[in-house]
């Protein structure tokens, strides 16, 4: 129970530092990803290896057969997906929880000190703790989603030669005498699992895409809002130091003390 209870904290910790694509991001992960792969996909490959019928009888060709056709099996392969995808989000989770407590106390000691946040920070739509190093710390964490969702969708394809699984293949090498038909259980329902995970897939890379562009969006609109307001300083500073100058220059004009005189 303890450990749930953690877990539960460690996501809801995660959520407040998060854009609201981030929380979509983490609710099709968990709806139409773990929950299929848990329930619905992993009966579809229970009995792929023992249903991989070869028609022949000599020893050890059907085995390697079923090795050359499937060099690693499908639901392994959406579990690692997963795997790998999420990892990046539970880090930044992580590294959410462990300074946590740290931004809570900075942001106590400047409301005390009647400090005031960034206007860029005030206009921005996103939580205000989501900035700094732990916005860039997020940025990162979703580049690394992006290339490897990217890597495994890209890998499927040029491991299986496409998304659909065919009813049979053709063996041919040691052992076996000759080209040997095999012929694979249930095809059709692994190639629609098959399709289903990575058209999901392809959903969260455009969210994660989504919200990599709307952050830097955000990001460069900081940057120029800064910029401008630092020239614009500046150039009132440089004004006022000429009219200052020139004021007294004319003061201690030779003309001017002429005319006095």
């Amino acid at each position: 129970i303890a450990d749930w209870s953690f877990l539960e904290d460690l996501l809801e910790k995660g959520q407040e530092y998060s854009t609201p694509i981030g929380r979509v991001w983490l609710t099709v992960l968990f709806l139409f990803r773990l929950l299929v792969l848990g329930t619905a996909a992993e009966s579809a490959w229970d009995d792929e290896q023992a249903d991989f019928v070869c028609n022949t009888r000599q020893p050890g060709c059907t085995p390697v057969c079923y090795n050359t056709a499937f060099p690693i099996s499908h639901f392994r392969y959406f579990v690692l997906q997963v795997i790998f995808v999420s990892t990046p989000t539970i880090f930044y989770f992580g590294y959410v929880a462990v300074h946590a407590g740290k931004k809570d106390s900075e942001e106590k000691e400047k409301e005390r000190s009647g400090g005031s946040e960034p206007d860029c920070a005030k206009s921005s739509d996103e939580p205000v703790k989501l900035r700094g190093t732990l916005l860039g710390v997020y940025m990162f964490s979703i580049l690394l989603k992006v290339l490897l969702e990217t890597g495994f969708i890209v890998g499927l394809w040029f491991l299986y030669d496409g998304f659909f699984i065919a009813a049979k293949f053709e063996c041919t090498g040691f052992p076996c005498p000759h080209t040997v038909d095999c012929f694979v259980s249930r095809p059709t329902e692994k190639t629609i699992f098959t399709i289903y995970t990575q058209v999901i897939a392809a959903v969260s890379l455009l969210l994660n895409l989504t919200e990599l562009l709307h952050l830097l969006a955000r990001a460069h609109a900081c940057i120029c809002t800064h910029t401008h307001t630092h020239t614009h300083t500046h150039t009132m500073y440089f004004s006022t130091i000429c009219t200052v100058l020139v004021t007294r220059t004319l003061g201690t004009w030779p003309g001017r003390a002429w005319k006095k005189n």
